[in-house]
């Protein structure tokens, strides 16, 4: 009997005390910390009082790089919060490859602020572009490792869930790599259409959803 107790916990011992719903309550955290960490990287110069209402307008615009980076970091965060509670509302149960790619992609998620402060600092350069599309390319690529791996052979899914719901979400989570290395290749020759190249993400996503709502008819 002892014998077997300490066999059951040897095999467990890297998920000893970790479940689904304390993982998820980790990950809020460190999304909550990084998207507020964001707005630190919005800084004014102190201006003198009496040449306040002269000089604001001038200098809140000199520094409006900081304010599109926040401002679409911020954005892109929220929408990493909403897939990764959305696919793990279908994932029942937790496993060590699928925590350490929760690890990883967290890594990922707490890093983000610091490409974002250099694209406030430097703006649109070819190298702070291309890190900046880097991280939130793997970002992305490990959201959707995590859904892949959980759904695969119904893993750590329900078995009853429909196959096509589950390449819905599988398609729908790799969107945003697919926009970002694009970007990432288009970055050393043509940075608008780089940064143009970010807009596949809201326009993909309601068009997927039209078509899976079609096909499902």
């Amino acid at each position: 009997m002892t014998g077997g107790s300490k066999e059951l916990g040897t095999n467990n011992f890297d998920q000893l005390g970790l479940d689904k719903d304390k993982i998820m309550a980790f990950s809020g955290g460190i999304f909550a910390i990084a998207i507020t960490l964001l707005v630190l990287e919005i800084r004014l110069s102190e201006l003198p009082l009496q040449d306040i209402d002269a000089v604001f307008m001038q200098n809140l615009v000199g520094i409006s790089p900081a304010i599109f980076g926040f401002t679409f970091s911020f954005f892109i965060i929220a929408s990493y919060w909403l897939s990764y509670h959305r696919i793990f509302h279908f994932i029942l149960a937790v496993d060590r490859p699928l925590i350490a790619l929760n690890v990883l992609f967290l890594f990922f998620i707490a890093l983000m602020p610091f490409p974002t402060s250099l694209f406030g600092m430097y703006g649109a350069q070819r190298s702070v572009l291309i890190f900046y599309d880097v991280n939130i390319a793997i970002s992305s690529v490990l959201i959707f490792m995590m859904w892949n791996h959980a759904s695969s052979s119904h893993r750590l899914i329900d078995k009853e869930l429909d196959p096509s719901f589950i390449r819905f979400l599988s398609v729908r989570t790799c969107i945003p790599a697919g926009a970002f290395i694009l970007s990432i290749a288009f970055a050393p020759f043509n940075l608008p259409l780089a940064m143009a190249s970010w807009v596949i993400v809201p326009i993909s996503f309601p068009l997927l959803r039209w078509w899976y709502g079609k096909s499902a008819e």
